[in-house]
């Protein structure tokens, strides 16, 4: 009668997925990009993506993140910036410091680093106080 429903990479409410890096394919080098960008594939190096970012089951990155949004089921070594939402799905495995808005870490996630939740306005806030004080 209820069902416990698993959240999935393939299940996120993010819109039209206009790029897709599959499985299959590796990058090695610097992506920067827009829109709904999905990564089944591995990269290596960075990515600077100024929209939501979704790593699928068999995604893996080794590389700094840069995204305003972020789920993920698949793997990331390295840091990672999220303006809004991190979500760390089942099977997902983080392993890097992580800056974010929102982190949603679901049972079967991984993490291993450190985290500081901020919005913008507060990190705005503070590049001032310290500013103001010099």
């Amino acid at each position: 009668m209820f069902r416990s429903r698993k959240p999935t990479a393939d299940g996120l409410a993010y819109g039209k997925v206009e790029t897709l890096i599959g499985e299959g394919t590796q990058i090695k080098g610097s992506i920067q990009s827009t829109g709904v960008v999905r990564v089944d594939g591995f990269l290596e190096g960075s990515i600077d993506h100024n929209g939501d970012l979704i790593i699928g089951p068999k995604g893996r990155l080794q590389a700094t993140v840069k995204a305003k949004g972020l789920a993920m089921a698949g793997e990331i070594r390295g840091d990672v910036e999220v303006e809004g939402k991190l979500e760390l799905l089942p099977g997902a495995h983080l392993q890097g410091d992580v800056r974010c808005g929102h982190l949603v870490i679901h049972e079967g996630a991984r993490f291993h680093g450190r985290s500081v939740m901020s919005s913008p306005d507060q990190a705005d806030s503070q590049s001032n106080t310290r500013t103001a004080g010099d």
